[in-house]
């Protein structure tokens, strides 16, 4: 390629960066002077909401007073008479949900559970949880928005009420937010629409425009976006919305028509762009013609010297100015003088070359010395002989060897460099062998020191692990309980518990999280707690596993599930409830000995689906029976020949232990039997017991009497 068109490549590639570099300093500079403008329209529509929403719930505030003092509907939950409580505030509000000042009215309890509805389901969305029944019982009166269910959101205003069966209520009213939604979208001249905090469309004045502008928001700022809709454009505003309990009920958006106003924007950028390429094309044009006639005497004088590379002395160039192609054609005539000269310095320069052979030669045949001893006696046979060829050996051997013929035609610094290369190949190879020798003993250690630091921190990991799993449980005079586990890695999925509690219940749970390892061990770290926080308060099992899948299903992006069985057992009666969420069925085993599965269907398994329903069933224990809960580390064990363990060998084993009085005895023979299965066969799964033995009702002492869930009062 020629200079002059490289200067051009050059320059017009210097264009093209210092335009493309002016339109994004342009682009980011719009996009920093929108963000105050962005910030205000974003600040007006939140405090335009803000001011509906208030009138809103003051009405409601107005409409909850008017009913928190009437005194039919007071004086009826003083006496305590539910039923009629219920018909009268039904017939009581029947107006005002005809008229659609009210949608929803709720009495409850401290507990959050539903006392008095307006709501003819059989378990209404509750219109408040617990944390703000809890702050509400403390004095303050929210009141704003709240998404009650997947597909509703509720203006709500609550206050404590009057107190039922020794307890204090709250009494919370609510109504659609369809009617602020339409008044804010009528007061922004757009479609609004109301968004859930995982991005789904809770309502909206228009469905099929956000089913059409497709765009995702970040859930906790308030952002716009721009989107292109049947050649229409729009502003899309989305604020987020602050629940009653002062977190995220999801995002106010609103979609506005701006297509005039982005479509003029448009044709401007476009306008400035083609102005700007059309101004690159004309000064690159323009500077490449100039630089092909200035550069015409220089082509000339590099085919001068073109001529007296190939020896031709007889070209000239003549001196036609005083620039810098004449300062050229001055050194080209200065050239050719010195070419004679160059000769004679030539031979010269022989002799010297000879002279440093020899000297190159000695010096290649001690470094040889350094080399191993197959390369050594190569380096030094191909030196004999060049030094051999030199002096006029053999005339015989000359025909067949190289190095003889090469050294004929340029003296020795052929053959030495040749020699020289291979040696230098040589050396290198066998540095590189000693390089990567050492380079793999360093990362031997490395590895070494990690896998050290990495079992050391498992270590700790099972060890904190095993420490929650609860202690060994006191015999009881009507019950005994024991639990073991014996994880496949160093830390597992699987877990089991037990308490009692203030009642004198026994709460108990076995369960085994999908996967193993770590992520499996944070999993069950957070499933045993939300479930045992639940059981404190609440007796039935299957509230308690619906509520503990409601909440390990939030935010499950890893898509993790635990199966599990929950039950409550009461040591007065034996007596016990329990729900199966898609694990193995408990055994019972009777004070005969006898064995068999507890019967009935399992649940779906928690953590699945956010509308999953569990039903608890019972079982009632006679005395000296057991309950075996176990997870499927015991049934899928397998032997050296590839066989499972399986359910029938469990139960035929049980059979088997009739002398095993005790809940560790039970516990520690099923583990033994299944290790003399394996016989010696890694452990594929956590292995993990729970055993439950029904002593019989306590006659040494006064009948106990148990402690309401909610404390005294």
């Amino acid at each position: 390629m020629l200079l002059s068109t490289r200067i051009a490549v050059f320059v017009s590639l210097a264009f093209i960066l210092a335009f493309g570099t002016l339109a994004v300093i342009g682009a980011q500079r719009e996009t920093l002077a929108a963000q105050p403008y962005t910030r205000i329209a974003i600040a007006g529509q939140e405090a335009l909401w803000r001011e509906i929403l208030h009138t809103e719930t003051r009405r409601l505030s107005m409409l909850r007073e008017r009913i928190a003092t009437d005194a039919g509907v007071t004086d009826a939950f003083r006496r305590g008479d539910l039923p009629t409580l219920r018909r009268m505030a039904l017939t009581w509000t029947q107006p005002w949900l005809t008229s659609g000042e009210l949608s929803d009215l709720q009495i409850l309890d401290h507990q959050g559970r539903i006392l008095v509805a307006s709501s003819a389901q059989a378990e209404p969305p509750r219109l408040l949880d617990i944390s703000t029944i809890g702050a509400i019982l403390d004095g303050q009166e929210p009141a704003g928005i709240r998404q009650v269910s997947s597909d509703a959101f509720r203006i709500v205003a609550a206050k404590r009420f009057e107190t039922w069966d020794g307890s204090p209520t709250v009494l919370a009213i609510g109504s659609k937010a369809g009617g602020p939604l339409k008044s804010f979208a009528e007061a922004m001249d757009a479609e609004s629409y109301l968004v859930s905090t995982r991005g789904r469309l809770v309502e909206g004045t228009e469905a099929q425009l956000w089913q059409d502008i497709e765009l995702t928001f970040p859930q906790r700022i308030g952002s716009v976006q721009q989107a292109e809709v049947d050649d229409r454009l729009y502003a899309v505003t989305a604020i987020p919305l602050a629940d009653i309990s002062a977190g995220s009920a999801g995002l106010l958006v609103a979609a506005q028509d701006a297509t005039e106003s982005l479509l003029a924007l448009d044709r401007l950028t476009m306008l400035t762009m083609v102005i700007m390429a059309v101004v690159a094309i004309l000064t690159v044009g323009g500077l490449y013609l100039y630089l092909r006639y200035s550069f015409n005497p220089l082509r000339r004088a590099v085919t001068i010297l073109a001529a007296l590379a190939r020896g031709d002395t007889s070209a000239t160039l003549v001196r036609r100015s005083d620039d810098e192609i004449g300062q050229i054609a001055s050194a080209i005539t200065e050239l050719r003088h010195n070419l004679v000269a160059l000769n004679e310095a030539r031979r010269q320069r022989e002799l010297q070359r000879r002279r440093q052979e020899r000297f190159v030669r000695r010096q290649m045949e001690s470094l040889a010395e350094t080399l191993e001893p197959g390369a050594r006696e190569e380096v030094l046979g191909d030196l004999g002989r060049i030094v051999a060829a030199t002096k006029g050996g053999a005339a015989t051997a000359e025909d067949v060897d190289p190095i003889a013929r090469l050294i004929r035609e340029d003296d020795q610094l052929g053959p030495i460099a040749a020699v020289l290369q291979q040696m230098s190949g040589r050396v290198v190879d066998q540095h590189r062998r000693l390089s990567e020798l050492v380079a793999r003993l360093r990362e031997a250690l490395v590895r070494e020191t990690q896998l050290a630091t990495l079992q050391q921190e498992l270590s700790i990991a099972r060890d904190l692990q095993r420490s929650v799993l609860p202690a060994d449980f006191p015999e009881r005079p009507t019950f005994g309980v024991k639990g073991l586990m014996q994880s496949a890695n160093e830390v597992g999925g699987d877990f089991y518990d037990f308490f009692e509690r203030g009642d004198g219940k026994l709460v108990f749970v076995i369960a085994d999280v999908s996967g193993k390892g770590v992520p499996a061990a944070f999993f069950m770290a957070i499933s045993r707690t939300l479930l045992k926080a639940i059981a404190l308060f609440e007796n039935d099992p299957a509230v308690c596993v619906r509520q503990l899948n409601d909440l390990l299903v939030v935010d499950n992006d890893q898509m993790m599930f635990v199966t599990l069985v929950f039950g409550v057992f009461d040591p007065r009666t034996g007596h016990v409830d329990f729900v199966n969420a898609g694990h193995s069925a408990p055994i019972r085993i009777r004070a005969d000995g006898s064995v068999e599965t507890v019967p009935g269907d399992s649940d779906m398994a928690v953590a699945v689906i956010d509308t999953a329903e569990f039903s608890s069933r019972s079982i009632d224990l006679a005395p000296g029976e057991m309950i075996v809960l176990y997870t499927d580390g015991v049934s899928e064990a397998f032997n050296a020949e590839g066989e499972q363990f399986g359910e029938a060998r469990l139960l035929t084993s049980l059979e088997g232990m009739r002398d095993a009085d005790s809940p560790d005895a039970m516990a520690q023979g099923i583990l033994s039997t299944v290790k003399t299965f394996e016989n010696g066969v890694h452990q594929s799964d956590d292995i993990t017991l729970l055993v439950v033995r029904y002593t019989g009702p306590d006659t040494s002492s006064a009948p106990f009497l148990p402690e309401p869930i909610g404390g005294e009062g």
